[in-house]
């Protein structure tokens, strides 16, 4: 890092974790500035993003982890600018960013909804946000996706093999599937819904070199238990299932039954 994207990086930070609101206006328009952004990250440094954590990307942490009312305007304003927006690498550390946002302003759900799209190479990221950040405004949103034809299965198939299995035990996400489980889904997603919410088949679902893990079911706090049973009644009740599946369902009933009685 040369010296002066380092000074200028330690500035935006400061400013982004300010309780001054003249501060974070004043961010808003450092970082609409071209010049700015220029210096804050070269060309070589978003055609490294991948490997490499923008400075972009630390600013825009710093400012999605403020609870201030002027930090969360300044940063609901970069997601409508078209100066910031320009780069898809910063549309994407804003996207990621923006899972610190709790609750999720009403203002932030155009930002998502505008970067989760039929053929959009943003859809995965936000999902994925959405999920993290689990507030009611996400978990609406992710929920309006799932049953959104445009979004084709092989997308939904994803959005379920990963974030969904990896965010299982949360009680907002367990409370919408159980919504999603009789709803408009198509019925090889309908299974894997009840797959992902059940049991866990890596070898099936994952390339060797890629895989993801559900968290264990006696991390879930007591309501999430509760719907867990919930879901797996309805599964039960209102998903074609073969008896391997009734099965497998029963048995992480049965679990989570026996957690909520553990002193």
């Amino acid at each position: 890092m040369n010296a002066e994207a380092k000074e200028l990086l330690a500035s935006l930070r400061s400013d982004a974790r300010s309780d001054e609101p003249a501060r974070h206006e004043e961010l808003l328009a450092r970082l609409q500035s071209p010049d700015v952004l220029a210096i804050l990250d070269s060309e070589a440094d978003y055609q490294n993003a991948t490997k490499f954590r923008l400075r972009v990307a630390q600013v825009a942490e710093a400012l999605a982890r403020n609870p201030s009312a002027s930090a969360i305007e300044a940063f609901l304003g970069l997601t409508t600018s078209e100066i910031f927006l320009a780069h898809d690498e910063r549309i994407t550390a804003l996207l990621r960013a923006s899972a610190h946002l709790r609750p999720a302003p009403p203002g932030l759900v155009a930002f998502w909804d505008r970067y989760c799209q039929m053929d959009d190479s943003f859809s995965p990221t936000t999902v994925g946000v959405l999920l993290d950040n689990g507030s009611p405004l996400a978990i609406e949103l992710f929920e309006r996706k799932m049953l959104d034809p445009s979004h084709d299965d092989n997308s939904k198939t994803g959005w379920l093999r990963s974030d969904v299995l990896e965010h299982r035990n949360d009680l907002p996400l367990l409370q919408a599937c159980g919504r999603l489980l009789p709803e408009g889904l198509s019925e090889s997603v309908q299974l894997l819904l009840v797959d992902v919410l059940f049991d866990y088949l890596p070898e099936e679902w994952f390339k060797p070199a890629t895989s993801r893990s559900p968290p264990p079911l006696a991390s879930a706090t007591d309501d999430a238990l509760d719907q867990v049973i919930k879901n797996a009644i309805r599964a039960l009740t209102m998903v074609p299932l073969s008896d391997e599946k009734r099965r497998v369902i029963r048995e992480r009933m049965q679990e989570a039954e026996d957690l909520k009685v553990q002193p």
